[in-house]
């Protein structure tokens, strides 16, 4: 057969394949038709700059921890943090100092020497949603190259009641990770004042075993063996609060925000000659003591100002 032949027939047969099909137009009927389950997405929040919000229910499956655990569910965020640690945000590839860490849309105080901050430190009982502001407004930092992440707390005008949980983990050495949160909002008799307080204990372990085994060129001779253990071990214990007052012609609210938090990061290195353990060739020993205090307070009003609001 010709080319040209070859290129007709490929041509001809979906046609004739679709023919018996669009003979029959008899539809099967269905009586009924049940679709079980709703996608959890984020929603798009309706202000003028683009922004997307993921609230409580797209996180509560997941059963976070910290605000770490909550974003490594967020699409197109990453980490650059070591093995089974989410503090170190990055976005669009940059590292983290090149994202910012907004809290209720502030700049989030206590942060690293490169302007990024460890949001592992922050509690999920805390948070209300998260927002990736792809373009921030007038009263927002823009520091951010590579975008900018609001963390939203939770406040007394949106909740009524309390809850109180305790949880531990207990890792594969055989200690626990123990976390417990109680909080509490509520409202005056008139309805006129909210507040919302919250406290949050978090036990944090990490511990990591290592073995590498090293040899000369492509695979060739055995060089040596390293064992190597990394345990990373502390505390985070976190609280916010926060008043509303509510009058004729617009509100003042007052809020404050603060994180303690304790690290020890011990990492022995043994180095062996032959295996499993020969001969000693070397040791490294690296111990960190990492002590951090973040402190934040707001003061904030809506008020009624001639044609429009202040």
């Amino acid at each position: 057969m010709t080319k040209f032949s070859l290129l007709a027939c490929a041509a001809i047969a979906p046609l004739l394949l679709a023919s018996p099909a669009a003979a029959d137009d008899a539809a099967t009927p269905v009586s009924e038709l049940i679709v079980t389950g709703e996608i959890a997405f984020r929603n798009r929040a309706p202000d003028v700059n683009p922004v997307l919000s993921y609230d409580l229910e797209y996180f509560q499956r997941f059963e976070p921890v910290s605000v770490g655990e909550m974003l490594k569910r967020v699409p197109g965020v990453t980490f650059t943090s070591d093995v089974l640690e989410f503090d170190g945000v990055s976005m669009r590839g940059l590292p983290p100092g090149y994202t910012q860490i907004l809290i209720n849309g502030r700049r989030a105080p206590g942060g690293e020497g490169d302007r990024s901050f460890f949001v592992d430190r922050i509690p999920a009982e805390l948070v209300e949603r998260i927002e990736i502001i792809r373009s921030p407004r007038a009263d927002q930092p823009s520091d951010g190259m590579a975008g900018s992440l609001n963390v939203v707390l939770k406040e007394g005008a949106t909740l009524t009641g309390g809850f109180v949980k305790a949880g531990a983990l207990i890792n594969e050495d055989g200690k626990v990770r123990p976390s417990a949160a109680i909080a509490y909002a509520g409202a005056t008799a008139s309805g006129d004042t909210t507040y919302w307080a919250g406290l949050n204990y978090q036990g944090r372990r990490n511990p990591k075993q290592k073995v590498s085994l090293r040899y000369d060129g492509d695979f060739g001779d055995f060089d040596n063996v390293e064992y190597q253990s990394d345990t990373r071990d502390g505390v985070d214990i976190s609280g916010n609060g926060e008043i509303t007052h509510r009058f004729d012609g617009g509100k003042l609210r007052a809020s404050g925000l603060i994180v303690n938090t304790k690290r020890d990061e011990d990492e022995t290195s043994l180095t062996y000659n032959e295996l499993p353990r020969g001969d000693f060739d070397e040791f490294e020993i690296q111990a960190e003591r990492i002590k951090q205090k973040t402190y934040a307070l707001d003061l904030d009003g809506e008020f009624d100002a001639g044609p429009g609001t202040l």
